[in-house]
C-alpha cells in the first residue's frame, strides 16, 4: 500500500509539475518583452522538458489509474503549451538588460532541474522493469547470509519508497522556486514580453531546396586582382626556387575561398605535378599534417612513425613540381617545424599559407610580400549578398525595386566582411520577398554592431536566433566536433536522434527529417555541405571556425556542453554543470562528479586517449544518452556500461577487446551501436534483443561468428554493417523489412539461395555490399530486378557465369556500382552502359578480357569512372557520344593497356588521373610531345603518378 501511495504521490507531483511549469512560464513570458539572446535557448530547454514530460505521462498513464483524469487533462494542456512555447521561441531579442539575463539564466537552470527530476523518475521506472533495483541498493560486499533475504528485500522496499518520495519533494522545490522566480520578476520590474519576431518556421520538405551556391569560384567576389597576382607568382618560370606565398586576413575575410579558387585554377593545375591541401587550425599535430600531405589513413602517434612519414613526404614531393596549401596556420613556428619535409630542388615548387597572423607569413618567407586581403567595397558587398539571397539569378535584375533600399541597409551593416554577407544573405534567403519581412530583419539589427570581428559575430548571432528551438539544439551540437572536421552527416543525424532533438513526423522517418534540418542549416549558411551523396543529400559537412567559436560560446553559456581540459575550472563546483562533456586531449583525472551528464565524447578519430582516465567513472553517469570512446588501451568491454540503461548512441574506436558481452542487452534504449578499429571474435546474441536498434556497424569484424538473432524481429533496424554470413540470412533477414543499408562478408555458395530469396523482401534497401568467394553473385543482381530503392551496389567476389546478367534484370534506379574481383571474361561495358541512372562506376580487377568498348550514346548519366587492376586489358575504345556527362576518369595499374582510350578526346573531362601505369604509356601522354597528348590536352586537371617499387611488387603478385 505504501508503495502504491508513494508512486501515486510522485506521479501526482509530476502531473502537477506538468501543469505548473508551463503555466507559470506562460504567465511570465506572455506579459513582458524579451531582451536577451539566450532567452530563446531557455525557452527551447523548457519546451524540450515539457515534451519529455508529456511523453512520460502518456507512456505511464495506463498504469497510474489514480491520476488518469490529470493525465488526460495534461495531454490537452500540453498541446497548448507546446504551441505557446514554439511561438515564444519565435520572438526576437533586443536590449541589454542584465536583470533579464540573470532571470533567464535562473529559469534555464530551473528547467534543467526539472529535466533531471523527470529523467530520474524514468530511470527509476526503467530499472524497476528490468529488475535492477537490488543492484542499486545492495553493496556487492554485503554479507547476504548474515542479513538474510528478508532484510535485503526490506532495504530495496525502503530505497524505492525513499526515491519516490524524494521525487515528490524535488517537485515541491521546483514549484517553490517557480513561485519565487515569478515574484522576483514583478519585484524588480523585469520585462520579458511579446514582440514581433523574425524567426521563420522550419520548412519540412520532401525535396531538397534550392540552396545558395557554395561553390568557391561562384562565391568569390572582390578578389579577382589578388588571384591574378598569386597565380602569376605560382607559375612564374623565372623563379625556380621553392617559394612560400602567404594570404593574410582576419577571420571571415575569405582567405580559404581565395586559396581554393587558386588551387583549382586551370593554369595552376597544368603547372604542377603534385598537389596537397592540409587544414592546420589551432590544434594540430605534425603527424596529422604529414598524413594530410600523403593522404594516408593509418592511425598512430609514435615518434618513429613521424620520422618515417617525414621521409615519405620528402620522397613524394621530390618526384615532381609540387603545390601544397597549408590552410589556417596559427602558430608562427609551424613552418620551421615542417621546413625539412619540403625539398628545394629548383623546379619552381610552391607552398601557399593562409593565416590570420602576419608574423606567420613573415617568418615563413620574409622576402615575398604577403597578400593582405581587404574588406569588400559597397558594390562588391552587394554582389556577394545578392548571390546568396537570389542564387542562380542575374545579380543586376534579381532584387525587386521595392527591396533595394532594405538590401542596401543590410549590406551596410555587414561592413564589407564576406562571411557576414554570406550568413546574412543565407538568412534573408529564407524570408519572403516582401517589404515587411525584410524590414523586420533590418529593425532587429539596429544599434547592435561594433567594429571589427564583433560585427560578424553579431550577424552570426542574428542568424542563430532566427532558428526554431530544435534547430538551435541541432546547431549547437556542432560544438561537439573538433575544429575543421569533415563531419559525416549520418553520424550527426544519429546523434540528434539519440538526444531527442528531432520532432517526429508521421509521414517520414526521423533520419529524413534530420537531413531536412541539415539542409536548412546549410541554406542559412551556418554550415557548409562539403560533399554530397549520389541523390544530392548531404554526405559530409563542416562549420566555419568563427561560427564554431560562436556555437561553443553559446553552448557553454547555456550549459549545453563543456570542453574539458586539465586547466578547466572544476566542473563539480558549478551548480548546473554542462549536459555534455567533450575531451579531446589527454588528462590525468576526470574531475567531474555531476551525475546528470547526457553526452560524453572522449578522444576523436585521429587521437585515441588512454582509457585509464575513465576507468571506474562511467557508472556514475547513469543518465547518459550518448557515449563516444576513442581509446587504444581498453582491454575489455567496460562492464560499467551495463548500468547506463538510457544510452541511445554508443560508439567505440580503437579498442583491444575480443568480445561484445551479454551485458549489451541491458541497453534497452540503444539506437546506434558502432564498433570500429577492433577485431573481436564474439558478439553476444543479446545485442539483437534490443528492440530500439536502428543502426549497427560492426566494422567488418571478420573473426566474429554470424549473428544469432533468434525469433526477435528488429522492426526499427535500418543499418546493418559488417556482419558475417550465416543461417540468419534465411531465417531473420527477410523480416528486417526496414533495412536501408546492409553489408555482409563471408558469403559462400551455401548462402546464395537464401540470400537471393531474402533480398527480394527488402523493399527499402538503398545500399548493399557483399563479399564472397565462388558465389553466384549474378543471382544477387537479379534479386533486385524489381526493387526501386536500391541506389548503391558493391559486389566483391567472382561471378559464376563469368559475365554480367542482361541489363534488364539490373535494378534500373542504380546510381553507383562497384565490381571487385568479379572474374568477368566478357566485356562488362556492353551491359553497364545501358543502365539509365548509373553515375559512378568502379571496376577493380573485375574483367580479364583484352578489349573494352564503350558504345555511342552509352552511359548517358555516368559522372565518374575508375578502372583499376585490369591486368589483361590492352585496348579500350570510346565511341563518339559515349559517356557524354563524364567528369572524372581514373586509370590505375592497367599494365598492358598500350594507349589512352581511343575517342577520349571527345569526352569533356574535368579531371584525369593516371596512376602506376607503365613507362611506355606515360611517354605517350607527355605534354606536347607524346603521341596521345592530343587526346587529353583539353582536360584541365591531369594527374600522372608513376608507380613506386612497392606498387610494382603488388602488381606482379596480382598478375601472378
Amino acid at each position: 500500500m505504501h508503495v502504491v501511495c508513494s508512486l501515486f504521490d510522485a506521479s501526482s507531483c509530476l502531473a502537477s509539475l506538468g501543469r505548473e511549469l508551463p503555466r507559470q512560464t506562460a504567465c511570465v513570458i506572455k506579459r513582458n518583452k524579451q531582451k536577451k539572446r539566450n532567452k530563446l535557448m531557455a525557452e527551447a530547454v523548457v519546451g524540450f522538458v515539457i515534451q519529455k514530460l508529456g511523453d512520460l505521462l502518456w507512456q505511464e498513464g495506463s498504469n497510474l489509474h489514480e491520476v488518469e483524469d490529470q493525465v488526460e487533462w495534461l495531454k490537452r494542456e500540453l498541446g497548448r503549451m507546446q504551441c505557446f512555447l514554439k511561438d515564444a521561441d519565435a520572438k526576437k531579442n533586443k536590449g541589454n538588460d542584465e536583470r533579464v539575463k540573470h532571470w533567464v539564466t535562473e529559469m534555464r537552470n530551473l528547467a534543467f532541474e526539472a529535466e533531471d527530476i523527470i529523467d530520474n523518475f524514468m530511470d527509476l521506472k526503467l530499472r524497476r522493469s528490468l529488475g535492477y533495483e537490488a543492484e542499486d541498493v545492495i553493496d556487492t560486499s554485503m554479507d547476504l547470509n548474515h542479513r538474510g533475504i528478508l532484510g535485503n528485500i526490506r532495504d530495496i522496499f525502503k530505497s524505492n519508497v525513499s526515491k519516490r518520495c524524494k521525487i515528490g519533494m524535488d517537485i515541491d522545490g521546483i514549484k517553490d522556486k517557480l513561485q519565487e522566480l515569478s515574484e522576483s520578476r514583478k519585484l524588480y520590474g523585469i520585462d520579458i514580453g511579446e514582440t514581433t519576431g523574425t524567426t521563420s518556421h522550419f520548412r519540412s520538405q520532401h525535396v531538397i531546396p534550392i540552396l545558395p551556391q557554395l561553390n568557391d569560384d561562384i562565391d568569390m567576389v572582390g578578389f579577382d586582382d589578388e588571384k591574378k597576382k598569386i597565380v602569376q607568382e605560382l607559375v612564374d618560370i623565372n623563379n625556380t626556387n621553392r617559394s612560400v606565398i602567404s594570404i593574410v586576413g582576419m577571420g571571415g575575410l575569405g582567405k580559404t575561398t581565395l586559396a581554393k579558387s587558386i588551387y583549382n585554377d586551370l593554369e595552376v593545375k597544368k603547372s604542377f605535378d603534385i598537389f596537397a591541401w592540409v587544414i592546420i587550425s589551432q590544434q594540430y599535430t605534425i603527424l596529422e599534417i604529414l598524413k594530410g600531405i600523403l593522404s594516408e589513413k593509418s592511425e598512430t602517434s609514435s615518434e618513429d612513425i613521424i620520422q618515417t612519414l617525414s621521409v615519405k613526404v620528402f620522397e613524394k614531393l621530390q618526384k615532381g613540381k609540387y603545390l601544397v596549401v597549408l590552410d589556417d596556420v596559427w602558430k608562427a613556428d609551424l613552418w620551421n617545424e615542417l621546413l625539412k619535409v619540403f625539398p628545394n630542388v629548383n623546379n619552381g615548387s610552391r607552398v601557399i599559407i593562409t593565416t590570420r597572423n602576419l608574423n606567420v607569413a613573415k617568418i615563413a618567407y620574409p622576402t615575398i610580400q604577403p597578400h593582405e586581403l581587404r574588406l569588400l567595397n559597397e558594390k562588391e558587398s552587394k554582389e556577394l549578398f545578392l548571390c546568396k539571397v537570389f542564387p542562380r539569378q542575374d545579380i543586376k535584375t534579381c532584387c525587386p525595386t521595392y527591396l533595394v533600399e532594405y538590401a542596401h541597409q543590410l549590406v551596410q551593416r555587414c561592413g564589407g566582411l564576406p562571411l557576414a554577407l554570406v550568413v546574412l544573405g543565407g538568412l534573408i534567403s529564407t524570408k519572403a520577398h516582401t517589404q515587411d519581412a525584410w524590414r523586420k530583419v533590418v529593425e532587429s539589427m539596429k544599434g547592435q554592431f561594433v567594429e571589427g570581428g564583433d560585427r560578424c559575430l553579431e550577424i552570426l548571432a542574428l542568424s542563430y536566433n532566427d532558428l526554431t528551438y530544435f534547430l538551435k539544439l541541432c546547431f549547437l551540437y556542432f560544438g561537439c566536433f573538433r575544429e575543421d572536421m569533415n563531419i559525416p552527416a549520418k553520424t550527426l543525424i544519429r546523434l540528434w536522434s539519440a538526444e531527442g532533438f528531432l520532432p517526429t513526423k508521421n509521414d517520414k522517418k526521423i533520419e529524413e527529417f534530420g537531413f531536412d534540418c541539415l539542409e536548412e542549416l546549410a541554406q542559412r549558411c551556418l554550415i557548409q555541405v562539403t560533399m554530397r551523396e549520389y541523390d544530392d543529400s548531404s554526405k559530409y559537412c563542416r562549420i566555419h571556425d568563427l561560427l564554431r567559436d560562436m556555437c561553443i560560446s553559446e553552448a557553454k553559456e547555456n550549459k549545453f556542453l563543456e570542453i574539458y581540459q586539465n586547466d578547466t575550472i572544476n566542473c563539480a563546483t558549478i551548480a548546473n554543470a554542462a549536459r555534455r562533456l567533450i575531451i579531446f586531449n589527454e588528462i590525468e583525472i576526470l574531475n567531474y562528479s555531476k551525475a546528470n551528464l547526457k553526452g560524453l565524447f572522449y578522444g576523436h578519430v585521429n587521437l585515441c586517449l588512454s582509457f585509464r582516465t575513465l576507468k571506474g567513472q562511467l557508472g556514475k553517469f547513469k543518465l547518459l544518452r550518448v557515449l563516444c570512446l576513442n581509446t587504444d588501451d581498453m582491454p575489455e568491454f567496460p562492464t560499467e556500461i551495463k548500468s547506463l540503461i538510457h544510452l541511445r548512441y554508443l560508439e567505440f574506436f580503437g579498442h583491444n577487446w575480443k568480445e561484445v558481452p551479454s551485458l549489451i542487452g541491458h541497453l534497452r534504449n540503444l539506437q546506434t551501436f558502432i564498433v570500429d578499429g577492433g577485431c573481436f571474435e564474439k558478439i553476444s546474441d543479446s545485442l539483437w534483443t534490443t528492440g530500439n536498434l536502428r543502426h549497427v556497424d560492426l566494422s567488418m569484424s571478420r573473426g566474429a561468428d554470424p549473428p544469432n538473432m533468434g525469433n526477435d524481429v528488429l522492426k526499427n533496424l535500418q543499418t546493418l554493417q559488417g556482419v558475417k554470413a550465416g543461417s540468419w540470412i534465411g531465417n531473420t533477414l527477410p523480416k528486417l523489412t526496414n533495412l536501408c543499408e546492409l553489408s555482409i562478408f563471408g558469403v559462400f555458395n551455401d548462402h546464395a539461395g537464401a540470400l537471393f530469396s531474402s533480398l527480394q523482401n527488402l523493399g527499402c534497401l538503398a545500399f548493399f555490399f557483399t563479399e564472397g568467394h565462388k558465389t553466384p553473385l549474378d543471382n544477387i543482381i537479379t534479386a533486385f530486378s524489381n526493387q526501386h530503392c536500391l541506389k548503391k551496389l558493391y559486389l566483391s567476389g567472382s561471378l559464376n557465369r563469368k559475365q554480367l546478367p542482361h541489363n534488364d534484370v539490373f535494378p534500373q534506379q542504380l546510381v553507383e556500382l562497384r565490381l571487385i574481383y568479379s572474374g568477368l571474361e566478357q566485356d562488362p561495358m556492353a551491359t553497364l552502359e545501358k543502365l539509365p541512372c548509373l553515375k559512378y562506376l568502379h571496376l577493380f580487377n573485375a574483367y580479364t578480357g583484352k578489349k573494352m568498348i564503350c558504345s555511342a550514346t552509352g552511359f548517358p548519366q555516368l559522372v565518374s569512372l575508375e578502372i583499376v587492376f585490369l591486368h589483361k586489358l590492352e585496348e579500350w575504345t570510346i565511341e563518339v557520344n559515349s559517356m557524354s556527362c563524364l567528369k572524372s576518369l581514373m586509370i590505375d595499374c592497367c599494365q598492358r593497356l598500350k594507349t589512352i582510350p581511343k575517342g577520349l578526346n571527345n569526352v569533356r573531362l574535368d579531371q584525369l588521373k593516371l596512376t602506376s601505369m607503365p613507362k611506355q604509356f606515360r611517354t605517350r601522354v607527355e605534354e606536347n610531345s607524346g603521341e596521345d597528348w592530343y587526346k587529353i590536352q583539353h582536360v584541365p586537371n591531369i594527374s600522372i603518378i608513376p608507380q613506386d617499387k612497392e606498387t610494382a611488387e603488388e602488381i606482379d603478385e596480382e598478375i601472378a
